[in-house]
């Protein structure tokens, strides 16, 4: 039986610079989408998994994110504090003393989702092979995408390292949400750096793999697409 993953990082220090004038006065995370920070999301998702403990990065307003962050009830958080955004890497290997040495979640604080049956979380666990893996992505249907960032994609995901890849489905887009192995934050460099670096190391060894999402998926790092995502949402 696969042993459930225990620890989260969310990503959550980034300017949000997409979304002034809104993040001139607010951090990202807490920037409502239908009536909820958006960071609450992934936080109920990792709560209903069964998550004992969540690390989450703090930079950009901070002291408005942990205000809110330290009245969450049944969690257990752990702030990673940046003086300054390290970017997606930079964050992880900073927070690399509170991750422990096992398999965890990693979550953008930008990404809202939907389970069609077996949730993304059980899912990503069930495939999860430690012994072959460093990274396993979420990978989301382009077509299905609500707000995505256009970028190399195309590089990680491939039909020979994503599991059940769907040609009617594709192409597919990373989706902000997998589990890593922290050993690979282990000789990665201080400072700011994007977590794509460790992807191409990982990729290199034929250690990153893919995983289709079943469901919706927004991401919400435009008004733009709040307002899309707040609108589809509401026909839930």
């Amino acid at each position: 039986m696969q042993c459930k993953i225990k620890t989260a990082m969310v990503l959550a220090a980034g300017y949000g610079t997409r979304l002034k004038p809104l993040t001139d006065r607010m951090p990202k995370p807490l920037i409502p989408v239908a009536g909820k920070p958006m960071i609450q999301y992934a936080l109920d998702k990792l709560q209903t998994y069964g998550i004992e403990e969540v690390i989450i990065n703090v930079s950009h307003l901070k002291e408005q994110l942990t205000a809110y962050v330290s009245k969450l009830q049944g969690l257990t958080v752990k702030l990673s504090e940046e003086s300054e955004p390290l970017e997606t890497g930079g964050g992880l290997k900073k927070a690399l003393p509170l991750l422990g040495n096992e398999p965890i979640f990693t979550v953008n604080s930008d990404i809202i989702w939907t389970d069609d049956g077996e949730t993304a979380l059980e899912r990503l666990t069930r495939h999860w092979d430690d012994a072959k893996m460093d990274v396993l992505l979420l990978v989301q249907s382009k077509a299905k995408a609500v707000g995505y960032d256009k970028g190399e994609d195309h590089l990680f995901i491939k039909p020979e390292n994503t599991i059940d890849w769907n040609v009617k489905e594709s192409p597919y887009i990373i989706a902000g949400i997998g589990i890593i192995h922290p050993r690979i934050l282990k000789n990665a460099p201080d400072g700011k750096f994007s977590v794509k670096v460790l992807w191409h190391q990982a990729l290199a060894k034929n250690r990153l793999m893919c995983l289709p999402h079943h469901g919706r998926w927004f991401q919400t790092g435009t008004i733009e697409d709040i307002k899309k995502a707040e609108k589809l949402l509401k026909m839930a």
